[in-house]
């Protein structure tokens, strides 16, 4: 069927003597140019924008991305058709699991550039043909409606936390369920951002050399910069004492061979995100793994719970709640009116003695 529309498609443009694929000319001119045309957009748009660099760096691995799917399709990557940005939304939607918001936000930013080679003088991009106007006309690209989360009541989740045999993946729990950190944030915790008040630890690892823990003892640091993190901005956040417990005996334990990370695998790297979603198989699976109404319980359902804890159960102070998360005091994480945000300011001081005070135990 998709054939025999292709041939459709190739006699009506050659009875009007039009090109299905108007840049095709212009692939060798980009080669012997030896200008790469990314290049140019990143200096006459970001950096004249003074796009920030955290931006920056998102698109440029979004650039990336793009010449690598190109390279595969034996294509320029400035010459492309609706058939290779097609093929990119399948490798970044179906192969990768990107979600389909994600696969938006890349489709945004390489089209921002496109439209920037359309208007350019020193680009061929005629303003008559853009592929990613059919693009957007013949891919549905909507998110499917999410299953809520099954309802763990506590006294449950205890029993879960419970069962826990080994202390680095009790302690991953713990602090995915009671810091609302993402699998990333997990993965990225470093032992210099880590305060704990134990003779043993401090005379065997360097902690607590981030400057935003001085005078903050038993916290962690969790920076928004570092990759794969997402939080819109720093923050340090309270290690109760069942949490610093857990941390403290599995440090005492923890391979030392030189690596920066709280967390390492069984080789010694560095954990990655499905290493964490694994771990919250072997607890909450078979039990909460996905069914017909409820999405599975995976590492996410901390952040969920976590979130849940503080904002509904506890009613804290929206700001404040955004705080835990890491989310801009502009943002929308968390939905409600908007407007005051430039004018509230919240502090670690802020949520200190609440979180002490109110955090729930699991053990």
């Amino acid at each position: 069927m998709t054939d025999d529309l292709d041939a459709k498609r190739k006699r009506l443009a050659d009875a009007f003597e039009l090109d299905l694929d108007p840049l095709a000319e212009y692939e060798q001119m980009f080669e012997s140019a030896g200008v790469d045309p990314f290049e140019l957009f990143v200096n006459d748009v970001l950096d004249a924008k003074a796009v920030a660099p955290r931006t920056c760096d998102d698109y440029h691995r979004v650039f990336r991305q793009w010449r690598s799917h190109m390279q595969g399709q034996d294509r320029h990557p400035a010459c492309p058709t609706a058939q290779h940005l097609r093929s990119f939304i399948e490798q970044e939607r179906d192969e990768k699991g990107n979600h389909p918001d994600t696969v938006q936000e890349k489709l945004r930013k390489l089209e921002e550039v496109y439209r920037y080679w359309q208007t350019a003088p020193s680009f061929p991009h005629s303003s008559e043909y853009n592929p990613f106007t059919i693009i957007k006309q013949t891919v549905s690209l909507d998110a499917p409606e999410k299953k809520p989360l099954p309802r763990i009541p506590l006294v449950e989740l205890r029993e879960f936390v419970g069962r826990i045999g080994t202390l680095r993946d009790l302690a991953i729990i713990l602090v995915q369920l009671k810091l609302g950190l993402r699998a990333t944030e997990v993965c990225n915790l470093v032992l210099g951002e880590m305060d704990l008040r134990d003779d043993n630890l401090r005379n065997h690892y360097t902690l607590s050399s981030h400057w935003m823990l001085d005078g903050r003892p038993n916290g962690v640091y969790i920076p928004h910069d570092r990759y794969g993190n997402k939080s819109g901005r720093p923050r340090v956040l309270p290690l109760d004492t069942e949490v610093q417990d857990v941390l403290t005996r599995y440090l005492l334990v923890r391979p030392d061979n030189g690596t920066p990370w709280v967390f390492l695998s069984e080789k010694g790297h560095q954990l990655n995100r499905n290493d964490i979603n694994q771990i919250w198989r072997n607890v909450f699976h078979p039990e909460y793994a996905e069914t017909e109404h409820h999405r599975p319980v995976l590492s996410h359902y901390g952040r969920h719970r976590f979130t849940t804890f503080w904002r509904i159960k506890q009613d804290l102070p929206r700001p404040l709640v955004k705080y835990l998360r890491g989310d801009r005091p502009d943002s929308e994480s968390i939905t409600d009116c908007a407007g005051i945000d430039d004018y509230i300011h919240t502090y670690y001081e802020d949520i200190e003695a609440v979180y002490r005070q109110e955090i729930y135990q699991l053990l």
